[in-house]
């Protein structure tokens, strides 16, 4: 798929005022068969020449899946944008919407049997574009490309990076599950996962068995957060934990491949 065109329609306002829907720009691209798809897009204000800056890929839960551009900045990534401030650190962050009845999964890794699609949902493979997008558009370190998500986005942060393991350079997916089978794919894959352990939403097993299964993989980049007394809203606390997000920027991807092969 050839990316056509990029639209900004608002220009980024002062980081510091901690509002995602002031920070995050509406944006859009057509794709060759003239097919129109918005996302959000925060970029630094005022960028270094020549230099490249990492990407934070935000997925949404499944409360703010819709058409309006608007309900997928409004959970999670303030407390992400307020700890990115507080590390004075700058960053590309990317915030895509899928619809209902078109997730990040296919279906919730709720079991322990369960076995990911061979393919990406449609919204998956949208959300990839983006990044290609982002990446050839942007001053963005292809090393850096980073992919995090919450409770229905926690799901679909661990299909992304089990289905390109050498695209992204680091995970932190809250409160979801993925398919332990593949496991083997994330042995070299620096991945934080938090889940609190009374989350009546989305059991704390789906994040225990990942992490599990990686360590019996043979994983040694892998770190796991689990929040006593904590239910389902694990992500204000994650984000809010500069040491996480201090040790996210700090991860390098390894792989040589550039990042227009994986298209």
């Amino acid at each position: 798929m050839k990316f056509l065109a990029l639209v900004c329609l608002v220009a980024l306002p002062v980081l510091a005022q901690f509002s995602a829907d002031d920070q995050m720009r509406f944006c859009s691209y057509t794709n060759e068969t003239g097919e129109v798809f918005d996302y959000r897009v925060s970029v630094p204000q005022f960028p270094a020449p020549g230099q490249r800056y990492p990407m934070i890929v935000f997925l949404h839960g499944s409360g703010e899946c819709g058409t309006d551009n608007k309900k997928q900045i409004k959970i999670g990534l303030p407390a992400l944008l307020k700890s990115l401030m507080m590390l004075n650190q700058q960053a590309v962050i990317l915030a895509p919407q899928c619809q209902q009845g078109n997730w990040w999964v296919h279906k919730l890794a709720r079991e322990a049997d369960y076995k990911a699609a061979k393919k990406p949902t449609a919204a998956m493979e949208i959300t990839m574009m983006h990044c290609r997008n982002i990446l050839e558009t942007q001053s963005v370190d292809p090393d850096r490309v980073y992919i995090t998500g919450l409770s229905l986005g926690g799901f679909g942060a661990w299909d992304a990076i089990q289905r390109w393991p050498d695209f992204f350079a680091a995970a932190v997916p809250i409160c979801g599950g993925g398919d332990v089978h593949q496991a083997r794919q994330l042995k070299k894959m620096p991945v934080w996962a938090f889940h609190g352990d009374a989350d009546k939403s989305v059991s704390v097993d789906c994040s225990r068995r990942m992490v599990e299964a990686i360590r019996k993989a043979g994983g040694r980049r892998y770190r796991y957060t689990e929040f006593s007394g904590v239910a389902h809203n694990s992500w204000d606390r994650a984000y809010a934990d500069q040491e996480m997000v201090t040790w996210l920027l700090n991860q390098r991807r390894n792989a040589k491949k550039p990042f227009w092969k994986f298209w």
